[in-house]
């Protein structure tokens, strides 16, 4: 099963620094271009100068991304503003946040595992991966020798491994407060007794991918790529990718819910919709106060979520400004069972959502919607509202069981693109990977 190694990180040198929070970004792949820009003005040793480079950044030195990455990486460390721990380590990382009022603790820790092909069964997926999106990936690794941000995995409870980790240290390496005001900080763990420990814990255990799994295809990628270049080496650090890990029993494991925006489509109107809908729905029209929508939200949410209903779906129309609860009828849930044969996948709403809804009743095509433009994805449910169009329908989705993700992933099944919304995101050079 998965192999897990501590290693000795890299991180900032914190003593050049009195702003720590402007070092670090969130994941690559949530922000836009503009975005990143406004991270590299907020202090130039960003790391997204390091995870997305640009030419720029280099003064023509380069005429290639990657090479400037790496050239940055170099003089960054000669210069001593990434320095490397002496010994290898775990790096327990907890972020503190708050949802509704409401404050949670989510505690994970960071190490490197063994990159297995899809094919063993150690590391599990629950989405479909593009070639397309990780040959950029796969460019910077090669260049850089080096990993800045980490793989999201979970892992079922061990008790033991719990007790591995201990208490927290009694002095973070990092503390950093990102754009949403969630609190992150990082710590070191290099007793080699409570090292062993945690590798021993996980050793029969298999590791689900929660976010990352474009990132875990290109370490994949990157490992068969030095294989050819060098001829394989079982003990080479190549064979290692960084992971952050965290238990999914832990009380802050929270999943948003990613709702959609959709545009409605051509020559229809919200009756038609909805006439289209009544063979395969039972369709209970909601009451919509717009004068206090939380509070309509929080009603609906409980309704959908009663067992009258389940895997229900909340319908909005900006248009006419009604909302229905859109309930499964019998002759639906057999149509879906017989379209995607397997429990594990029909007990989603997504899946609901696209075989019953999208695909049955309206004629749409969910791989030919164009995100951002026929598909918006959202978790804000009070921003969606505001945001909605007349020509647009607003489904609102529950957030997917954390368990629902490992039967997905135990079964080797794939859900729906944007199934699932883990949060908080982990953020991009608390502590890098580079190999020796």
């Amino acid at each position: 099963m998965a192999k897990i190694i501590p290693f000795q990180g890299t991180c900032y040198n914190k003593a050049l620094f009195e702003d720590l929070s402007a070092l670090f970004a969130p994941p690559y792949d949530v922000v836009s271009p503009e975005e990143r820009d406004r991270y590299v003005r907020g202090n130039p040793h960003n790391i997204f100068r390091l995870e997305l480079p640009s030419i720029g950044d280099c003064n023509g030195e380069t005429g290639d991304k990657y090479r400037c990455a790496a050239s940055l990486l170099k003089k960054w460390q000669e210069e001593k503003v990434l320095l490397r721990h002496d010994q290898p380590s775990i790096y327990p990382y907890d972020i503190e946040f708050e949802i509704d009022g409401q404050g949670f603790i989510r505690r994970g820790f960071i190490c490197l595992v063994r990159t297995d092909d899809w094919s063993k069964g150690s590391i599990l997926p629950h989405e479909r991966t593009f070639e397309k999106v990780t040959e950029d990936r796969l460019r910077l690794r090669m260049a850089t020798r080096a990993q800045f941000s980490q793989i999201f995995m979970l892992y079922r409870h061990q008790g033991k491994l719990a007790q591995a980790l201990g208490p927290g240290e009694p002095e973070a390496l990092f503390t950093a407060k990102d754009d949403k005001g969630c609190i992150h900080r990082l710590y070191r763990v290099s007793d080699p007794e409570r090292l062993d420990l945690v590798s021993q814990c996980l050793a029969d255990s298999p590791l689900y991918i929660a976010d990352g799994h474009h990132r875990y295809t290109t370490a994949i990628r990157y490992r068969q790529e030095m294989d050819r270049l060098y001829g394989p080496d079982p003990e080479a650090s190549y064979n290692y990718t960084m992971v952050y890990l965290v238990d999914v029993k832990d009380p802050g494991m929270v999943v948003l819910p990613t709702h959609r925006l959709v545009s409605i489509p051509e020559g229809m109107s919200c009756d038609n919709v909805i006439e289209r809908l009544s063979p395969l729905f039972h369709l209970e029209e909601l009451e919509v106060s717009t004068h206090s929508r939380g509070e309509w939200q929080a009603r609906f949410f409980k309704k959908s979520l009663s067992e009258s209903c389940s895997n229900g779906i909340t319908l909005f129309f900006g248009s006419i400004k009604r909302a229905f609860m859109l309930c499964p009828r019998q002759v639906a849930k057999d149509l879906l069972l017989e379209a995607v044969r397997y429990e594990e996948l029909a007990n989603l709403d997504v899946v609901v959502l696209e075989e019953l809804v999208f695909k049955k009743a309206l004629g749409i095509e969910p791989d030919r919607l164009e995100a951002g433009k026929d598909i918006i994805f959202t978790a804000d449910s009070q921003g969606a509202i505001q945001s909605l169009k007349p020509d647009q329908m607003l489904f609102f989705m529950h957030p997917t069981q954390v368990e629902q993700v490992l039967d997905v992933a135990d079964a080797g099944l794939s859900m729906p693109h944007k199934s699932t919304y883990f949060y908080p995101k982990i953020l991009t050079g608390m502590v890098l990977n580079i190999e020796e």
